[in-house]
């Protein structure tokens, strides 16, 4: 598939825009830094021709900015590889493209390298103070159809706070008034204040994840072909899955919730990698866990807090024992790695890398400066959940997506699971593997569900 750019345009907040240096928090600061992609697949069924919707997104956006400015902004490094962010209005990049395709040949959607030019590029040559934190891409196919992508900084915000001001901005695409006003105060999670005591966790998340036994670096796992996949799970399925564990009666008593949807499907995506992984028993390994703190801090923070709120925690095993355990035995160690986040569990984390003099070893960096940062392929796995965010029924204007999909990964050990696009709560893996272990991973992810 070829794609055109035809143009480009800076978008800026269409009125004056506060204007100064915000610090950014720990959990802003940490683990991934770079932006991250998302899709959406559109069948344009009323009479748009594509400059009337580059002229309404343009519009809108530029709304859009004067409620959420800190995206039209620029970081900037700091001492200790520390970043700050300067809100100076610079703006946001929009950029229109054609496609030589057909939507209808995109139909399976897959994670593939092909589909990379559909998504906005993103120069990490460029210094940081001048790289927009908000990249949009609008390719037309030839069937009339749409892919509106985007790549926004993990360094500004997470998961809820990027798909929240989705949701807003297409609100005001569409004619309507912001439903709700975004909170910038970074404070409530101690942005830029001394830290006020030594942590009082364990932080697992900070430390070198396990190597393969006999392997001294992940230099040579660094540097195998990868392959994402796309695996669907029916509510069916997952209903099977959930019975399953919940049947085990590894439950502490009877009163305590039965396991979710995502505790019982992180733990079999863990057990179906290390299986095609092909580990030796004792292997350890590491399960990754991005856990939202919105709700659990006291006081809570806001629904519309805008930034990073989330914190990572670490499930462990040995690779023999997760595979040759029931499912529930892997369940159980999710369950809690989940249950240790706590909002002092949080300001132990935030008091934790307050006191670190450098950064750098906890941000994943990837295009940035280096890639010394933390690598979580073989024998580990990083799992997020999409599954509870409002991902589904991006409207601008032009009816909802036929399709959405997170962008392009390439790194072993990815995972993202999210709703299906009917909404019938059937479920979506999306996982990056290396090449040897695809084929196998999807093989033992549908085999066992049965067994």
């Amino acid at each position: 598939m070829k794609v055109i750019l035809k143009n480009h345009w800076v978008v800026k907040p269409a009125e004056a825009t506060w204007n100064g240096t915000v610090s950014l928090s720990e959990f802003d600061q940490t683990f991934a830094v770079t932006h991250v992609p998302t899709i959406y697949y559109y069948k344009i069924f009323h009479d748009f021709v594509t400059d009337e919707i580059i002229d309404s997104l343009k519009t809108s956006l530029s709304k859009a900015l004067v409620y959420f400015y800190p995206l039209a902004g620029r970081l900037r490094w700091i001492n200790g590889s520390r970043l700050e962010l300067d809100c100076d209005a610079s703006g946001v990049v929009l950029t229109e493209a054609e496609a030589d395709a057909k939507l209808d040949n995109l139909t399976d959607f897959l994670l593939s390298p092909d589909y990379n030019s559909l998504f906005p590029r993103v120069d990490y040559t460029v210094p940081i103070d001048e790289l927009p934190l908000l990249f949009v891409q609008l390719t037309k196919f030839q069937c009339g159809g749409i892919a509106l992508s985007f790549a926004i900084s993990h360094a500004v915000v997470d998961g809820q706070s990027a798909l929240y001001f989705f949701s807003e901005w297409a609100r005001l695409a569409r004619g309507e008034p912001l439903m709700f006003a975004p909170c910038h105060d970074r404070k409530l999670l101690r942005a830029g204040e001394p830290a006020v005591a030594s942590p009082t966790f364990e932080h697992l998340q900070f430390n070198t994840p396990p190597l393969l036994i006999g392997k001294s670096s992940t230099e040579n796992e660094k540097k195998k072909e990868t392959k994402g996949a796309m695996l669907k799970l029916t509510k069916l399925q997952v209903e099977m899955l959930r019975e399953k564990a919940n049947q085990g009666g590894n439950l502490e008593d009877s009163k305590e919730r039965s396991y979710t949807r995502y505790e019982v499907v992180t733990a079999h995506i863990w057990r179906c990698a290390c299986k095609a992984r092909g580990h030796k028993f004792e292997q350890p390994t590491n399960l990754c866990i991005c856990v939202n703190i919105r709700k659990k801090m006291d006081p809570p923070l806001p629904n519309t807090y805008f930034g990073n709120a989330i914190v990572d925690v670490i499930a462990t095993g040995a690779s023999g024992d997760i595979v040759s355990s029931p499912l529930e035995c892997a369940v159980k160690r999710v369950r809690e790695a989940i249950n240790m986040v706590t909002s002092d569990y949080a300001n132990s984390t935030i008091n934790f890398l307050k006191k670190q003099e450098d950064l750098s070893i906890y941000q994943d960096i990837h295009a940035f400066r280096n890639k010394e940062g933390p690598f979580y392929g073989n024998p580990n796995l990083g799992v997020i959940s999409w599954i509870s965010l409002p991902v589904l029924g991006l409207d601008f204007g032009w009816g909802k997506e036929i399709h959405m999909s997170p962008g392009i990964h390439e790194y072993d050990g990815d995972c993202v699971i999210l709703p299906e696009n009917e909404g019938d709560g059937s479920l979506t893996v999306a996982i990056v593997l290396q090449l040897a272990h695809v084929d196998a991973f999807e093989k033992f992810f549908y085999e066992d569900i049965d067994y």
